[in-house]
């Protein structure tokens, strides 16, 4: 029988969180650098969707500000 590793959710989630809730935070570079650098699809994906959002919600911020022209 294998055994079932349970993981806390408070110590996995905070961080995501914090991630999702203010994109100017994250090291945008070093999240491209884990997309590329990957060897497991899973994660590589993973890290390729966390690398788009926080770089949509930075332009997103920008477009958003009072004054943008493009």
């Amino acid at each position: 029988m294998l055994g079932v590793i349970k993981m806390d959710e408070k110590k996995v989630l905070k961080p995501i969180d914090e991630i999702l809730a203010d994109p100017w935070q994250v090291d945008i570079q070093e999240l491209f650098k884990s997309f590329v650098n990957e060897p497991d699809e899973i994660k590589k994906n993973w890290y390729n969707a966390l690398y788009t959002y926080v770089l949509q919600k930075r332009q997103e911020d920008i477009i958003n500000r009072p004054g943008f022209i493009i």
